[in-house]
């Protein structure tokens, strides 16, 4: 895996990105944690951007183990994983079946839509976006990759007019090149279903962030990680949507160090 070191010395932040993106989306971030004194590492997941161009995608638990893998090739551990969307989710997995690699975990809306359950408002939104990762996904296979990676990034992730203003062109560039690799990911059920309650037995710290301006799913599923997890800590990234590294890293930065214990 494509693997870049940044800044400082001292303890370990891991930032595992999400689905279509790479490490450039953490870039924005990383100089707004500039010297807080920890070492920094964003990297590109399996069949993302400059990492080996494996057969497929494979499974998000192969996600963790690839994380783990990289902490451990590293010699880096134990580390502070800062998670975003689907890096959330395998964070997850990574905190529960790894847990003497981390000292912390800080989440940003991980898309564990199989939480939405138990209610009609919530079966909506699961029903909502199973159609959109099915239309998305249909667009992809039948090559229509732009208006796949657009309709996906607009209808699922972050919003309306995102994926002209939010992205810019090496952005876009990036998601739809990775496209095909998140088809191949979208066909792995347990992407969407990793056991959020597991993190009870996690010993260090974790929070679960979310937008203010978020899509009602994303909000929900955090409402519900968070009655899951209840030693885990809320944060709300005032302005932000699902995009909050890219949108917001200044707002963003303020609550991770509020999670490291740093104001």
């Amino acid at each position: 895996m494509a693997t870049r070191v940044l800044e400082g010395g001292g303890e370990v932040l891991l930032f595992i990105h999400g689905s279509f993106d790479d490490h450039h989306t953490w870039l924005p971030l990383t100089r707004a944690l500039a010297g807080t004194g920890h070492t920094m590492v964003v990297y590109d997941r399996r069949g993302h951007s400059a990492s080996t161009d494996v057969a497929g995608q494979g499974t998000i638990r192969q996600d963790a183990d690839d994380a783990a893998a990289l902490i451990e090739r590293l010699g880096l551990g134990p580390v502070h994983v800062v998670g975003h969307s689907y890096g959330a989710g395998l964070a997850v997995l990574l905190a529960a079946e790894r847990p003497e690699l981390v000292s912390s975990l800080y989440l940003h809306e991980p898309p564990a839509f199989a939480l939405l359950t138990g209610s009609p408002e919530l079966d909506k939104l699961a029903g909502q976006a199973r159609a959109v990762a099915q239309k998305s996904a249909a667009l992809l296979a039948a090559g229509r990759v732009e208006e796949g990676t657009a309709y996906f990034t607009e209808e699922m992730a972050f919003g309306a007019g995102s994926w002209t203003e939010l992205f810019d062109d090496q952005a876009r560039a990036i998601m739809v090149a990775n496209s095909d690799t998140w088809l191949d990911q979208s066909r792995d059920p347990e992407r969407l279903a990793v056991d959020v309650a597991a993190l009870n037995a996690f010993d260090g710290p974790v929070t679960f962030s979310v937008g203010s301006r978020t899509l009602p799913t994303f909000a929900a599923v955090t409402a519900e990680m968070l009655r899951l997890v209840p030693g885990a800590s809320g944060a709300t990234i005032e302005g932000a949507g699902h995009g909050a590294p890219t949108s917001h890293p200044d707002e963003l930065a303020s609550a991770i160090r509020h999670h490291l214990g740093l104001t």
